[in-house]
């Protein structure tokens, strides 16, 4: 039976904070954050850390915007380095958004290893200026995760493992396609890979779902929502105010896609009991405080529009989008007809998907994708775009049962083959 054991930091704490030279007769007395500072285009500092490491920098490492230009525009891409210990494993977190200095990884708690988080282009800490929307795209942010793993691995040479959650664990394994060889194995958690920009995989996921009295429940309520919704059009705009939130969207399409997202993040974190829905003699309090309590609602404010504007257009170029369920309520849909990710694109950029990339991803993971765990929630919509593993690799799929977006190693039943297998692949026990 496997433990949850924390960090062996008795242990990391006397580890000198020097790295010496391969050559023994000139030893490098430089401290460690002097040799991060002396990697090309990088500049560290010091800050308090965090989750029990003995040291944690901040990190901006200077890239190019287009890595087929080297010499062109350049941006600053974030990050953030937990240290343990220059011996120690490291685990590589490529945020599919932005990161932070309080980002974490459960692999590096597990594990009591380094851990390296990088904020993704385009995104808060990693904007380019000039905005040049080409170059977001799925190979130049593999190959800033590259160039990173590339110059850290000067610093830690033991075994590399990436990791990242959702959209990050999408990332983690589009870095494995164009670089396979970085790391030596990758856990992506509830990381989908969905084909084209109305996936209809998430339709049927929708109407297979937890049980038939709890999907009728939703239909019916989302009717209610829509045949009320003169009364609660204004409580929808007038919740932005209040939480001191700029709200720019038409009120009547925002309200309907608000509607048409409660299915998605009824399940996705599964936080609301069905027996919570309100029935037919709800109130219209009730009916818009239930939408509150499942939704995220400052989704429609203007500042997590702009924040996540860099997603939604990746979603509609190459990642892939989920495709809406309307035909409970189509018949009570006014603007929202044709419902697609474009709406929470808030800039002004026209977006053309390019079914190609998607292709070649799934078809390298199947075909030479080893070392790779793939975990997945029952209850999670993006399960409903679950990567399958070929026959032709080692990698592992664990779908947990009743479990949603926020399912986690230690949460698993099967546990134990997670971190068998890893311990198997990286070479080392983990405790």
């Amino acid at each position: 039976m496997r433990l949850f054991r924390p960090y062996p930091w008795a242990v990391i704490l006397i580890l000198s904070l020097t790295i010496t030279s391969c050559n023994k007769e000139e030893p490098d007395n430089r401290t460690l954050i002097e040799i991060i500072n002396d990697l090309p285009g990088v500049t560290a500092v010091s800050i308090n850390p965090v989750y029990g490491y003995p040291e944690q920098f901040r990190i901006e490492i200077t890239q190019p915007v287009d890595h087929n230009n080297p010499g062109g525009a350049t941006f600053v891409q974030k990050a953030y380095l937990h240290h343990a210990g220059e011996d120690l494993p490291m685990v590589f977190g490529p945020a599919g958004y932005g990161t932070s200095e309080r980002s974490g990884q459960e692999l590096g708690r597990i594990m009591g290893a380094n851990l390296l988080l990088v904020t993704h282009r385009y995104f808060t800490d990693a904007e380019p200026d000039p905005w040049e929307w080409e170059f977001l795209n799925i190979e130049q942010a593999a190959a800033d995760h590259h160039r990173i793993v590339d110059m850290f691995k000067e610093i830690y040479e033991g075994v590399w493992l990436s990791s990242g959650v959702s959209k990050s664990g999408q990332t983690a394994l589009f870095h494995r396609r164009f670089y396979p060889n970085d790391v030596d194995a990758t856990v992506a958690y509830v990381a989908p890979i969905v084909f084209g920009t109305v996936d209809e995989r998430f339709v049927s996921f929708m109407e297979g779902v937890g049980t038939a009295d709890c999907r009728e429940a939703q239909n019916s309520y989302e009717r209610q929502l829509l045949e009320q919704r003169d009364a609660l059009i204004p409580k929808f705009v007038n919740w932005f105010a209040d939480q001191g939130y700029s709200f720019s969207l038409d009120p009547d399409e925002a309200f309907e896609y608000a509607i048409l997202e409660y299915h998605f993040a009824f399940w996705q974190f599964h936080s609301v009991p069905c027996e919570d829905i309100p029935g037919e003699t709800a109130t219209v309090d009730e009916l818009f405080d239930h939408l509150v309590d499942v939704l995220w609602m400052d989704y429609f404010a203007d500042y997590l529009m702009d924040y996540y504007t860099p997603y939604y257009y990746q979603a509609m170029m190459e990642n892939g989008y989920p495709s809406y369920i309307t035909a409970h309520i189509s018949d009570l849909l006014e603007v929202a007809t044709d419902p697609g990710g474009e709406f929470f694109i808030f800039a002004d950029v026209t977006t053309s998907y390019d079914p190609s990339v998607m292709l070649d991803i799934d078809h390298w993971l199947k075909t030479e994708g080893d070392n790779i765990i793939y975990i997945y929630g029952e209850y999670d919509p993006w399960s409903a775009a679950m990567f399958e593993p070929g026959e032709g690799t080692n990698a592992l799929r664990i779908i947990q049962p009743q479990e949603d977006h926020g399912v986690r190693i230690l949460d698993l039943d099967e546990q134990a083959r997670v971190l068998d297998s890893l311990e198997a692949w990286l070479g080392i026990e983990i405790q």
